[in-house]
């Protein structure tokens, strides 16, 4: 049995702010290394260590976490070190390895967590690092005194893996003040000539210390970014209403479709699988009796839950052709997705699905004056909103 604890102990004095609930592409900087932790296979239980004035937050946002492994918030100390030394004075005697990882680097892999692992097999830890590439100098009194010979040099990353009886019996013999000394758990393990593999890390794995870091971390982010494209056609045959985005308009027309024959929502479908690599509308809904006349707004909601958490929406765009009826008098009540931002920015959720515009003004007051916010959970074919 393994563990995996995400420090995020820290208050961010750099950055300005708590760094580690920082919306990064609409969830916060921590769940990316949750996300990872909670994925991997190697991993069994995860701590993840907040300050204390942090945990009742975190705590609501976990609540509707999708995870099979267990979850426990623990609180941090002083300094890094006291921090990861309260998750490790919690953990099971079962427990054989510990992958510890700082949240502040939200861009790590599942190879990361393997590659560690393999490595202590013959090791009694390992970390991820990568060589140095500048050139260093000495300075003294802002005089650059000699240069550095940096061909042994690697600089040390998270995260990293160890035996946990080593790392315990290493705490074990220093005091609680010296632990203050080491500025890494590798380092400790160092001090008492312990056996540590570096894991060279050839992909970027960025520390977030200053605010502009948050920014270089989005730009990479969105060049991973996945786009899919839907389009929806069907015949019009006489009928009492039409179905567009969720929305009945009276008309004298109606959809030829085995389902409710709203295209503006196969298209939205068709594209989110198309983002997925899940193949189209008609692997999923057949035409058989279980989808015969199904709003597909209910079909939409289907596709949601089958959305990673790791994955999110950036933006949905919508066009529909039609000569008749007349879309302007209904396009209030055509509402698809809409994100929701707080005063200050942070991202609070999306609804994907059919909002009614008083809906969606309960949601705008409860964010412009700092209260509970809304959810509901159904409103006829609507889908969730998530917060």
């Amino acid at each position: 049995m393994n563990a995996g604890v995400i420090v995020a102990g820290g208050r961010g004095s750099r950055f300005g702010s708590y760094k580690q609930t920082a919306s990064l592409n609409n969830k916060p900087v921590y769940q990316h290394s949750l996300d990872v932790f909670n994925e991997s296979h190697l991993v069994d239980i995860i701590y993840l260590v907040l300050p204390n004035d942090l945990l009742g937050q975190v705590e609501k946002d976990l609540s509707t976490y999708q995870s099979n492994k267990t979850i426990i918030l623990c609180e941090g100390g002083e300094t890094r070190a006291n921090s990861v030394y309260s998750a490790i004075q919690k953990l099971d005697n079962d427990i054989k390895l510990v992958f510890i990882h700082d949240a502040a680097r939200p861009l790590i892999k599942n190879h990361h967590i393997e590659e560690l692992s393999n490595a202590c097999k013959e090791n009694d830890g390992a970390i991820l690092a990568h060589p140095v590439s500048d050139t260093l100098k000495k300075n003294n009194h802002n005089k650059i005194e000699f240069t550095i010979d940096r061909s042994n040099l690697w600089l040390a990353e998270t995260p990293q893996a160890f035996n946990l009886d080593v790392l315990q019996s290493c705490y074990k013999n220093i005091s609680i003040k010296e632990q203050q000394s080491f500025t890494d758990e590798a380092s400790l393990l160092e001090y008492f000539d312990k056996s540590i593999k570096i894991v060279h890390n050839r992909s970027q794995n960025i520390k977030i210390t200053e605010k502009e870091d948050l920014d270089i971390l989005k730009g990479i982010l969105y060049k991973n970014a996945r786009m899919g494209v839907g389009i929806d056609f069907h015949s019009l045959i006489k009928g009492e209403y039409l179905v567009v985005g969720g929305h009945k308009i009276k008309c004298e027309f109606a959809s030829d479709a085995h389902s409710d024959g709203d295209v503006l929502t196969h298209a939205v479908i068709d594209a989110l699988l198309g983002a997925l690599n899940l193949g189209d509308i008609g692997e999923h809904f057949p035409n058989n009796p279980e989808y015969l006349n199904i709003p597909s707004t209910k079909l939409l909601q289907k596709i949601l839950e089958k959305i990673p958490q790791n994955i999110s929406i950036g933006m949905i765009d919508a066009s529909i052709v039609l000569n008749s009826p007349k879309l302007s008098a209904n396009k209030k009540d055509i509402v698809v997705f809409c994100t929701f931002f707080d005063d200050k920015g942070e991202f609070k959720g999306f609804s994907l699905g059919v909002r009614k515009y008083s809906e969606l003004n309960e949601i705008f007051l409860a964010l412009i004056n700092n209260s509970e916010l809304p959810s509901f959970t159904t409103l006829s074919n609507s889908s969730n909103l998530i917060i």
